[in-house]
């Protein structure tokens, strides 16, 4: 508007002077000639990372994801932005006004795209400028994935690699997002940064291997809305959704919660006929399904659930028994999983895992956190579980415990301790290994997941 109002003022102001006014001298032809203003053009300059950038050859910017771009305006402007493919490219810590677009730059995807920024001065929508970048591809460990939690809940976790950030989703479309960090004493671990953490040491972290994440975070207590409390979680992206795959013998420990109760479950389990049976045996003292009296063995039939890869249990016997069970990939190995909430009362939050049975115990030094809130490695050879565990308050707990044959039916499963007072369960598939408390004892309910690197 500006530019018009110059123009419409030199316009009268001429039209005066050549009006034969003035009374001497010979009349018109003696003004001043009004310069010719130049026509008002929409400029940007451009910053990345708070250096001033130059287009490229084909006046585009090259960026790399996490890259912070600024686009300045000469004249106050609109903002619209747009990438290709669409959605391709998000947005982290948005700071935009009439005189300023400034954002981190996320590539959701594994391949190169291109992201515009386009202004329109705010005063004359005529004026337009389109600022072109050519994103790099993505970390290809910017990826997202189905979590099961110890608390009994199943979340969404998406990481950026490139902006080292991430969101945890939970089953209502609760959103929390921060950064996370290397962790500079132990390579491979990544510390995620949130508010929810209160505690002196920050045990908060994840370690990953194909197509699976495993770690710590600080969900919510079961059952208790608002409270918190660092607990762990295993997650996957590459979870089965063909019936008949689900077929598998699985060792199967579990825990159940409810405000102020947590209680211990050791199972095997059998998914058999092309995945459409489930078998649990039931006896006290913990026997395999082969072993098991069949007047012992509770049967569930397994369907299709209500998402891609969650498949629905129904007691064959007692239709009010249900649930749902998933069976994830872990570096190319079937774990079987379930989280949720009890069907039958009095309507614990849940949570279960299940390594594939194997005649072969392994040694393996695993990293991981338990239910606790602590975090440290984890050893296993044929006669002996150590740990080092880092506690909230930051001291480190360093425990030596015997192996015991736990059942003799399920050469897989071993006894922790069971000659002291504080008594584990154990099971390991050279990826994963799973620590559980014994039921009746000081340690019922405890439940601890490492990964082997």
């Amino acid at each position: 508007m500006k530019w018009f109002y110059f123009s419409a003022t030199a316009a009268l102001v001429g039209a005066l002077g050549g009006c034969g006014g003035g009374g001497g001298g010979g009349g018109g032809g003696g003004g001043l000639p009004f310069p010719i203003l130049p026509a008002a053009t929409l400029g940007v300059t451009v910053q990345v990372n708070g250096s001033s950038a130059t287009a490229n050859g084909d006046g585009k910017y090259s960026i790399k994801p996490g890259d912070v771009i600024t686009v300045t305006p000469n004249l106050g402007s609109d903002w619209n932005s747009s990438s290709d493919p669409a959605g391709s490219v998000s947005l982290r810590n948005a700071d935009i006004s009439s005189t300023k677009w400034s954002a981190q730059i996320a590539n959701n995807t594994n391949a190169a795209s291109v992201f515009t920024v386009s202004a329109k001065a705010t005063a004359n929508a005529a004026l337009t400028k389109d600022t072109v970048f050519n994103v790099a591809a993505g970390d290809a460990r910017n990826l997202s994935y189905k979590v099961y939690a110890t608390n009994g809940s199943q979340q969404t976790l998406a990481l950026n690699f490139d902006t080292m950030s991430y969101v945890m989703t939970d089953e209502t479309g609760l959103a929390v997002s921060d950064s996370f960090s290397a962790d500079a004493a132990q390579t491979g671990t990544y510390v995620f940064k949130s508010s929810r953490n209160t505690a002196a040491t920050n045990n908060s972290r994840f370690r990953l291997i194909t197509d699976a994440v495993v770690g710590s975070f600080p969900f919510q207590v079961a059952q208790v809305p608002g409270s918190y409390a660092v607990q762990p979680f295993i997650g996957s992206r590459a979870i089965v959704t063909t019936q008949s795959a689900l077929d598998g013998i699985y060792i199967r420990f579990g825990i159940n919660m409810r405000p102020g109760l947590i209680d211990s479950q050791i199972r095997q389990v059998q998914v058999t006929g092309g995945g459409t049976s489930l078998l649990m045996c039931n006896e006290v003292g913990i026997t395999s399904i082969a072993a098991c009296p069949p007047a012992s063995i509770a049967t569930y039939a397994i369907s299709a659930g209500s998402s891609a890869g969650s498949w629905s249990t129904v007691n064959v016997a007692n239709a009010s028994d249900k649930g749902a069970l998933a069976v994830i990939m872990v570096d190319g190995k079937k774990v079987y999983v379930a989280a949720g909430i009890n069907s039958v009362a009095p309507n614990d939050s849940i949570f279960r895992i299940g390594l594939v049975d194997s005649s072969t115990w392994l040694n393996t030094t695993a990293r991981g956190g338990d239910n606790n809130g602590t975090w440290g490695t984890l050893g296993f050879d044929a006669t002996t579980y150590t740990a080092a565990l880092t506690k909230p308050d930051g001291t480190v707990s360093n425990v030596s415990y015997g192996l015991n044959v736990a059942s003799a039916s399920i050469p897989a499963l071993k006894g922790i301790n069971f000659a002291g007072t504080d008594r584990y369960f154990a099971m390991q598939d050279g990826t994963l290994s799973v620590v559980v408390g014994a039921r009746t004892n000081p340690v019922t309910g405890y439940l601890q997941i490492g990964l082997v690197p």
